[in-house]
């Protein structure tokens, strides 16, 4: 299957999906999954909402790569946050510590970010794909949850989705040619086994990610909670 016909699949499960959800929104964290996902769904319906999560502590470089992807796309766009009734319940959880429970602090803020709007939608669709851990291999099209989530590139590999960001010349966030494989907010991202623009795919795809955790390299929980 090329990627053309892959691509050409997902949007008819985006637009399949729509209209059987209306309230549908699109969840991008500005990531090489998150650039396809969002170029697809605007090709499927220009006007499609589309949410990121902003918990404080995203990388300057995420904010300022969003900033631009959505003027120059004219994306509509909105961040999800906390409020601050959250964020000091969860600044107090936490204390002086960045990890506790084994969850970083940052990852605890995506939960009422996504929670407090959720009600306002039937489905939200996202970038999650099968063959990015162990934990994801199974991922399904559609799962039912609080809301309906899409899983639209699911079906897709690694290099699917680099192959299709070359193809389409689409920019991409800058700090995977700085040495990152995976994307999240600042605290619980570092550098890990490089994957800068195409590179080859391996298991360290999400290398980098919540280092000193369980969960090592792994989920954040969000998927897992909502």
């Amino acid at each position: 299957m090329t990627i053309q016909e892959k691509a050409d699949i997902s949007k008819t499960i985006i637009a399949l999906a729509l209209a059987q959800y209306p309230r549908m929104f699109v969840s991008c964290s500005f990531g090489k999954d998150s650039r396809v996902l969002v170029d697809l769904a605007v090709q499927v319906k220009p006007d499609i909402e589309i949410c990121g999560i902003d918990t404080g502590y995203e990388f300057k470089e995420t904010l300022n790569f969003a900033d631009r992807l959505v003027a120059s796309r004219g994306l509509n766009f909105r961040w999800l946050r906390p409020t601050s009734n959250d964020i000091a319940r969860i600044e107090e959880y936490y204390g002086d510590a960045f990890i506790k429970d084994d969850q970083y602090k940052c990852c605890e803020m995506k939960i009422p970010a996504i929670n407090n709007v959720l009600a306002e939608y039937d489905a939200w669709v996202t970038g999650l794909r099968r063959d990015e851990t162990e934990f994801r291999k199974n991922t399904p099209i559609v799962e039912r949850g609080k809301i309906a989530k899409i899983n639209p590139i699911a079906f897709w590999t690694h290099d699917d989705v680099w192959n299709y960001i070359k193809e389409n010349n689409l920019e991409y966030h800058p700090l995977y040619e700085k040495g990152y494989a995976s994307l999240g907010c600042e605290p619980c991202t570092t550098q890990g086994a490089r994957q800068s623009g195409g590179g080859r795919q391996g298991k360290f795809e999400r290398a980098g990610r919540f280092a000193g955790a369980s969960n090592a390299n792994k989920e954040c929980g969000l998927h897992t909670m909502v």
